[in-house]
């Protein structure tokens, strides 16, 4: 027989059932639209789509660049590396490819000469003309392979690299690699003129901004050059407006000499030696977003200029819809992937009444994607909102996509940090650098949605 007390007890779990599954059909109600929904009427230019990316997004920018370069037409790396740098394990990716071991070895004040034993990364001529063979060879083991396109696409597609010049984390021997990987003429042999390498910028390890539309508040820093100390890990989005610090070294390198010195006779103004004409036009790239832009479309092709944009305009679909395509049970595909639940696009007006429009994929660092954006009190991918795309795009007919990896603390596979996989080994394991592996299968099928041909990309089934 059921007591008063017990009658009690059985309608505060009913009711609290019954809330459970309130909020259940609630969450339902308000998930995120498909991205199919949103790329209705878009009409995607599928000769003109490209790829860029930070940090661990550079690294995954350039390997999805490797694995679909028969339809990238640019690629704009920003502190990343070569494809296969890893080698499939993540010693290498924390030693030989970023000084990740180096950096907290030296935060637990062990001696110096013993932390700097574990910087592996390339350094001298030898060392970084070695690396690039090894990785150049990686790429055509996986050609001959079928499992990445043909490497002589590369050869016509525009290139933008940057290594900012104080980077403590990716190495610039590690870039110098990814240069001789696209540029020598026996690997990617990437044409004369089409390839563009940005490593005296005045930055650490950022996505280098300026100032035009930044947010209020402190989600985006500034540059913090040394001897200044970063700002630590937990409070730095790694997006910085360095507008200011390159304003002050174009004067100290006298890159403000005009252009014509007799029509400004008797101005003063002194004009750089020509040791110093590298690093004055590195300068101009202090709007990392459309110095990237401009290198792979073309200056003609950014002549709208930028136009401010408020955060709602950058649309959130449901990446799980997004795996669905390729695999029977999505969820898990997308966890096994470490992708986040929600991806974002970018879809100016004109985009979406059918003018013809270009695609690009931005790739965020670690610790810029998922919910990373707690600063400002809603979710959403620092990255996403803050780098600078989305102010060129809209004036450009430009679609911006925005693949979302989450970080994940207590699940396999462990990604505290929130990285893209560029090292497979205890992730999304082997096959991760070629068309067959999850996170880029993913992304290709994002840009399939986009372009309305779901063979476009080759997606490989599971």
């Amino acid at each position: 027989m059921v007591g008063k007390d017990d009658r009690k007890a059985i309608r505060r779990r009913l009711s609290g059932t019954a809330l459970i599954a309130t909020l259940v059909i609630a969450a339902r109600v308000v998930a995120a639209p498909a991205l199919d929904e949103l790329a209705a009427g878009v009409v995607l230019d599928p000769g003109r789509i490209s790829v860029s990316g930070i940090s661990s997004g550079g690294f995954m920018a350039h390997q999805f660049h490797v694995a679909h370069s028969e339809h990238i037409v640019g690629a704009g790396i920003v502190a990343g590396g070569p494809y296969f740098c890893a080698r499939g394990n993540i010693v290498d990716a924390v030693s030989r490819c970023s000084q990740f071991v180096m950096l907290e070895c030296l935060a637990l004040k062990l001696d110096p000469r013993l932390c700097g034993k574990t910087d592996l990364a390339p350094s001298s001529r030898r060392q970084i003309e070695r690396a690039a063979r090894a990785s150049f060879d990686e790429a055509r083991k996986q050609e001959a392979a079928g499992t990445i396109s043909r490497l002589a696409n590369l050869q016509d597609d525009k290139i933008y690299l940057f290594s900012g010049a104080y980077d403590d984390i990716v190495p610039h021997g590690v870039m110098d690699t990814l240069f001789r990987f696209y540029a020598d003429p026996d690997k990617g042999a990437v044409r004369q003129g089409n390839i563009d390498y940005n490593g005296t910028f005045p930055a650490r390890h950022t996505m280098v901004r300026d100032s035009f539309a930044r947010p209020a508040g402190s989600v985006v820093g500034n540059c913090a050059l040394p001897p200044e100390p970063p700002p630590p890990p937990e409070s730095n989005a790694y997006i910085d407006d360095c507008e200011a610090v390159a304003r002050t070294h174009e004067q100290s390198n006298h890159c403000l000499c005009p252009a014509d010195a007799s029509a400004e006779a008797g101005s003063g103004l002194p004009c750089p030696p020509t040791s110093k004409l590298a690093v004055c036009r590195d300068l101009k790239d202090v709007d990392l977003a459309g110095a990237i832009l401009e290198r792979i479309y073309g200056g003609q092709a950014l002549q709208g200029g930028r136009q401010a944009v408020d955060e709602d305009e950058l649309l959130v679909f449901d990446q799980r819809r997004v795996f669905s395509a390729f695999s029977d049970i999505p969820y898990n595909a997308l966890q096994n992937a470490s992708m986040a639940r929600e991806g974002y696009v970018f879809i100016p007006e004109a985009c979406r009444q059918g003018q013809p429009c270009a695609l690009h994929v931005a790739f965020h660092g670690c610790r810029q994607g998922g919910t990373t954006d707690y600063r400002r009190g809603h979710s959403g991918n620092l990255f996403a909102k803050f780098a600078g795309y989305n102010e060129w795009a809209k004036a450009n007919r430009i679609i911006v996509l925005y693949p979302q990896v989450q970080a994940r603390s207590a699940s396999v596979p462990l990604n505290p940090r929130g990285c893209w996989d560029w090292w497979g080994q205890n992730y999304t394991h082997a096959g991760y650098h070629t068309r067959s592996g999850k996170q880029i299968k993913a992304v290709a099928q994002m840009i399939n949605i986009l372009a309305g041909d779901r063979q476009l990309l080759e997606v490989p089934p599971d």
